[in-house]
């Protein structure tokens, strides 16, 4: 290969670095304790959900969420519990992972926390964090 070729390749593979690197920076997981989490959050598809420390919640427009569409009656989405979830099942004060159950209903929906503890994003999702949102399901805290 010669030298413009080796360039070419160089500058290929160094963009891949930055562009990996910000991809990876954007979308880490952040463990965010229940005040943290306590407050309103919303979606460009103005699904609204309200959590409180006590481990209650409250939503409106979750129907439009895919993730809580296998929930059946769509209308009983609008209150419920959460909690951080952990491997063993044992109650945790913090965390990247919630567990919202909607009252009335043996409907759970996962939900991920990514980015960074002053400017979180929540991603309701079916389990699999990896998986991600659509761009429009993603939940951002407001900003009391």
């Amino acid at each position: 290969m010669g030298r413009m070729g080796w360039r070419r390749a160089g500058l290929m593979a160094a963009v891949g670095v930055v562009t990996v690197a910000c991809n990876a920076a954007a979308y880490h997981a952040v463990a965010l304790s229940a005040d943290q989490l306590a407050g309103q959050w919303h979606s460009r598809e103005a699904t609204v959900l309200n959590f409180h420390t006590n481990g209650s919640f409250t939503s409106h427009g979750v129907a439009r969420l895919s993730a809580a569409e296998r929930c059946g009656s769509l209308s009983d989405l609008s209150s419920g519990s959460w909690r951080f979830g952990s491997v063993a099942d044992d109650p945790v004060d913090r965390g990247a992972y919630v567990q919202l159950t909607f009252s009335g209903t043996d409907c759970m929906v996962p939900v991920f926390l990514f980015g960074e503890a002053e400017d979180p994003v929540m991603c309701p999702t079916t389990g699999d964090p990896d998986a991600g949102c659509e761009y429009d399901e993603y939940l951002s805290r407001v900003a009391p």
